[in-house]
């Protein structure tokens, strides 16, 4: 996964707060030093706008990299960290449209709402993304908060919502850590794709959120986890639902627009030969994303 392109230039798409979330001294973010080498040669503008955002102890060291002497070499490889690890955020901000494409195809197992016992409560879709399961919940849900940090993708969520006439949705602008919601005021979590262990995808203080905001009883359900041996360890129950699964998208273009960006040439020399605008998860090396983990948070 991920094949696109970016540059380093890219980071000007995030605003001031999410540069505080990927840059910093966390599990799965970039480290203020290794940024300071990235943006060696890179815009004034951006090698401000990027010390600017940060805290005042993570400034001193990406100050400290950024002024200090590095190779060709050390710059690349800093480059190709950074833009590693943060594939998925720019793809979420710079090209929101083209993350929708991609989540439209992937077939998803709605099974996994049942577990969330989500008929006329109050529920949280945590990393809503552009509704990739939004939508479904808004349909069994007397209400939905759709949190998500991207400013495009909950622009196409919102542009969704008003096409299908959907009115018991409000959109929340936040992040796993610090979800703007008063305490108990949501009957139910449900997060596909989007929690993790890693800090910046959540870790212990994103779950620590969720048992903030969650009512005693509520259930909290991760579909499709990363990692279902992390969440275990913490509590959850993790079941596999039964049936197949496939990436199923409109058009045969979309589909190979989808694995030029991100499945890769293998996939799409099997498009090309089967000219059927579907994937298997196998063929990606992908589990299918029929599993999930969950547990009722008790108080």
């Amino acid at each position: 996964m991920g094949t696109q392109s970016f540059d380093i230039a890219d980071l000007c798409v995030f605003d001031a707060a999410y540069l505080r979330e990927v840059i910093r001294e966390a599990t799965g973010a970039v480290s203020p030093a290794v940024a300071g080498i990235a943006l060696h040669g890179a815009a004034p503008g951006l090698q401000e706008q990027v010390e600017q955002a940060l805290p005042p102890d993570a400034r001193e060291i990406f100050g400290r990299s950024l002024r200090h002497e590095a190779s060709l070499e050390e710059i690349a490889a800093a480059r190709r960290v950074v833009l590693s690890l943060l594939f998925w955020d720019i793809t979420y901000w710079k090209t929101p449209a083209e993350y929708h494409r991609l989540t439209a195809g992937e077939e998803v197992h709605l099974g996994a709402l049942d577990f969330g016992l989500i008929d006329d409560r109050i529920v949280l879709d945590a990393g809503a993304g552009s509704g990739r399961i939004t939508l479904p919940i808004a349909a069994r849900a007397r209400k939905v908060y759709a949190l998500d940090p991207a400013p495009g993708l909950l622009a196409l969520l919102e542009e969704r919502l008003r096409r299908h006439n959907i009115t018991n949705v409000e959109l929340l602008r936040g992040v796993f850590r610090r979800i703007p919601l008063p305490d108990e005021s949501v009957d139910a979590i449900i997060s596909c794709s989007a929690f993790g262990p890693l800090e910046v995808r959540g870790g212990v203080c994103g779950l620590n959120e969720f048992y903030r905001v969650i009512r005693p009883g509520g259930r909290l359900v991760i579909i499709w986890p990363e990692d279902p041996a992390w969440f275990r360890q913490h509590g959850f129950h993790y079941t596999v639902l039964p049936g197949r699964l496939c990436i199923r998208f409109a058009t045969l273009a979309d589909a190979c627009e989808a694995c030029r960006r991100f499945y890769g040439e293998a996939a799409l020399r099997y498009l090309e030969e089967t000219r059927r605008p579907e994937l298997s998860f196998a063929l990606l090396g992908m589990k299918e994303p029929r599993d999930l983990c969950w547990k009722i948070v008790e108080k």
